[in-house]
């Protein structure tokens, strides 16, 4: 499969063109959406066992979105785990990790890298620095919790095992 950005990837099992037009095309749409949901399912797991620049550069861009915003959900539910366990400093650290998140893009979009890791990366870095900014606006708030209005009212993306598919809340 080949958009009309120049992503490409390929199929799990290939569709032969025969039959009715209707049926090949149904069994093409069918085999993208099954293709693309094994695709996410394995590079969500995959995120956390690799640098997040050098994971990032391998995605195409709809697996590298949902990725990050699967993990920074993760991520912030953990700090609120980690604030109700004691450490209070846990939220301040994400703070100082959203930045550098933040920065690693700019590194990288600053360097010689293909069309399309550059929109992908540049769209990261609008997603980024409003993570960072909620983050900056829950240390000053001292949102501490993970059900207080101010994470409840921001869009979360999770992998959900029982569905085995993403959930956004």
């Amino acid at each position: 499969m080949t958009s009309d950005e120049g992503e490409k990837y390929a199929f799990e099992t290939p569709v032969k063109p025969d039959g009715k037009i209707e049926d090949w095309m149904t069994r093409l749409d069918e085999e993208m959406k099954r293709t693309l949901h094994i695709f996410v399912k394995r590079e969500v797991f995959n995120y956390a066992k690799e640098e997040r620049v050098s994971w990032i550069s391998k995605q195409i861009g709809m697996i590298g979105l949902v990725g990050t915003q699967i993990w920074w959900t993760f991520g912030i539910e953990d700090v609120f785990r980690r604030l109700a366990a004691g450490d209070k400093h846990a939220m301040k650290n994400e703070l100082l990790k959203e930045t550098k998140d933040v920065n690693d893009l700019i590194a990288l979009v600053r360097t010689d890298i293909d069309s399309n890791l550059r929109k992908l990366v540049n769209t990261m870095i609008i997603l980024d620095v409003h993570a960072r900014d909620i983050i900056e606006t829950f240390v000053r708030d001292s949102v501490m919790f993970a059900k207080e209005f101010e994470w409840e009212s921001q869009l979360r993306f999770y992998w959900d095992n029982d569905k085995d598919d993403i959930d956004i809340r």
